[in-house]
């Protein structure tokens, strides 16, 4: 069967997809990844075959638009800009996808995917949909703000839709986020129990993680970490800084107040770039978490999904500094668990708050412990084996 698996943005939301399309390709299948250029090495290295969406990539223009999301202190129109800003790369995309899509047996789409929703239509395929979190699924307070929403999303999507040569359509949010065929949720069901109302609907698989090759590790960074005890890693992934020095200036002050070691990942906030950082600081770039996570005390991060997942599965602890979205939700669940303290929101962020958790990280016996324990639990599922045989069994009907 040729399957075309499509995702849209950052690196969280696209691995699980390249996990997931080397799992079908394992299993016997011509699976392939449909998503921006920025993510053929990704896919290429994990032996993943790719195809381009054609959505261009500027990391300036990327900061400088979230930048503008993150400054906006009414999430009203903090949600208006991100919009604006999904719907031109979706209207970017929307060609590269469709002929991506053209002769594919099946369609597997990120549930906010749009434009593999409409590949389907153009084409008439088949599709089934993969979601990361369950903010959306029934019964939670997020899918009744999207019910209540869905028109205004509709003067977001239908432009898409129109580019694809569709009719109009009515509520695309909530016709988008469920496939007649099948809808996979990649997350566990010990960290989310699931409802009876999403039996028969929606699949929960448990996590798609992509595991990548030995790596062979920087040799300063090999050298900092062996230089003393396990250090704290703070990274913010895809979510630029407001002030990158003041953030970087808050971390390493709050790092020597709490007498511990750091890790910075510069990623989008730049942490860390261009500062004069002391000895009991380190600054990376790109560094599989698979690998980095295992090597660490303790995260502090966004809250994304796919960095809440990594930390779970190697029994990591937690702390959450979140900052739109489905990060907030991401946070509370983590601290639910019992992997992290409650979350902060970014703007709140201090350095006593700072200090006080890197603390906790490092000393608190009960967070390690029960990190552990869900690492454990995690490591005995397979969630892209799972979903596979998922796929394999709706495609059949």
């Amino acid at each position: 069967m040729k399957i075309a698996v499509t995702s849209l943005g950052s690196e969280g939301d696209v691995r699980p997809y390249i996990a997931l399309a080397r799992g079908l390709g394992t299993a016997g299948h011509d699976a392939y990844l449909v998503a921006a250029r920025r993510y053929q090495e990704r896919a290429l290295g994990a032996q993943v075959s790719f195809r381009d969406s054609g959505q261009p990539w500027n990391e300036d223009e990327y900061r400088q638009a979230m930048r503008a999301v993150l400054a906006e202190r009414s999430f009203l129109k903090q949600g208006k800009l991100l919009m604006a800003a999904a719907q031109r790369e979706l209207m970017i995309a929307l060609p590269g996808v469709v002929e991506a899509t053209r002769d594919a047996d099946l369609i597997v789409h990120h549930a906010a995917d749009v434009t593999g929703f409409a590949a389907s239509l153009v084409h008439v395929k088949p599709r089934i949909t993969g979601t990361l979190i369950t903010d959306f699924l029934p019964g939670t307070l997020a899918a009744t703000f999207m019910r209540l929403g869905a028109r205004f999303m509709d003067g977001i999507f239908n432009p898409v839709l129109a580019k694809a040569g569709l009719s109009p359509r009515r509520a695309i949010a909530l016709e988008l986020n469920e496939s007649p065929l099948l809808n996979l949720v990649a997350v566990s069901p010990l960290i989310v129990p699931p409802r009876a109302s999403w039996k028969d609907r929606w699949l929960m698989t448990g996590y798609w993680f992509l595991d990548e090759p030995a790596l062979e590790p920087d040799v300063n960074l090999s050298a900092f970490l062996r230089e003393g005890p396990p250090p704290i890693l703070v990274t913010f992934g895809s979510m630029p800084a407001l002030q990158s020095a003041e953030l970087t200036d808050c971390i390493v002050e709050s790092a020597t107040k709490a007498g511990t070691r750091a890790i910075l990942q510069a990623g989008m906030s730049s942490v860390g770039e261009g500062r004069a950082l002391p000895d009991s600081v380190h600054l990376v770039r790109y560094v599989p978490y698979s690998w980095l996570l295992e090597r660490v005390a303790g995260i502090v991060h966004h809250g994304g999904a796919g960095t809440c997942a990594a930390a779970l599965r190697v029994g990591t602890p937690q702390a959450i500094v979140w900052h739109l979205g489905d990060q907030k939700t991401s946070g509370a669940l983590m601290h639910r668990c019992g992997v992290a303290p409650p979350p902060i929101f970014h703007r709140k962020l201090s350095t006593e708050w700072l200090t006080k958790t890197m603390q906790r990280l490092t000393a608190d016996g009960g967070l390690r412990t029960r990190s552990r324990q869900l690492g454990v639990e995690l490591a005995k599922e397979d969630g892209v084996t799972c979903a596979v045989r998922a796929i394999e069994q709706a495609a059949a009907r």
